[in-house]
């Protein structure tokens, strides 16, 4: 069931506002597969949405409060999202054949146009997949985390990780450090 629907005979060439909550039992459901979860907090999603011609122009504003874990020491590290958010849509019959073997070609300048279908606009899939760009791919608690503990029992011996004694093939590159350190 979505959540989040627009109806197109509610638009006109003025546009319409929406305020939708992001519960976080939407959040959650929705985060379910990923390695997210939702915060304490619920959510807000604001959109403007507006007729031009046949096309939705939607400009709007995500606020989210989420949870996942650190990539070092696999704490909870919270992450506030704030998004705004600018999407063009047009009918699903103005969508460019593609034939099998064309490359898609992508416009980091062009907007970011999507398509709807019926007599509605369904915003969920579009959420989620805002909410998902705004994670960062190794998110930290801290910049200084140390990672896991390893007990000293659990740890290899020195000699797995080489000890303070240099390997011979690399003594040339030691003396040119040592040259360019001096000059």
């Amino acid at each position: 069931m979505s959540n989040f629907v627009l109806q197109i005979q509610d638009l006109d060439e003025l546009g319409k506002d929406w305020s939708f909550p992001l519960s976080t039992g939407w959040l959650s459901a929705t985060l379910a597969d990923t390695g997210l979860r939702a915060g304490t907090e619920d959510g807000q999603l604001q959109i403007h949405a507006q007729l031009s011609g046949q096309d939705v122009l939607l400009q709007g504003h995500l606020d989210a409060g989420l949870l996942t874990q650190c990539a070092r020491c696999l704490a909870d590290v919270p992450l506030d999202v704030h998004l705004d958010i600018t999407s063009l849509l047009s009918p699903e019959h103005m969508r460019p054949a593609a034939a099998e073997g064309d490359e898609v070609e992508v416009s980091l300048d062009g907007p970011n146009r999507d398509y709807y279908a019926g007599g509605q606009i369904i915003l969920d899939p579009m959420v989620r997949e805002h909410l998902l760009l705004e994670v960062p791919m190794k998110p930290l608690c801290s910049e200084d985390c140390k990672g896991i503990d390893v007990p000293e029992h659990l740890q290899p011996p020195e000699e797995v990780f080489g000890s303070a004694t240099v390997d011979a093939r690399l003594a040339p590159l030691l003396k040119l450090k040592k040259e360019l350190s001096e000059e």
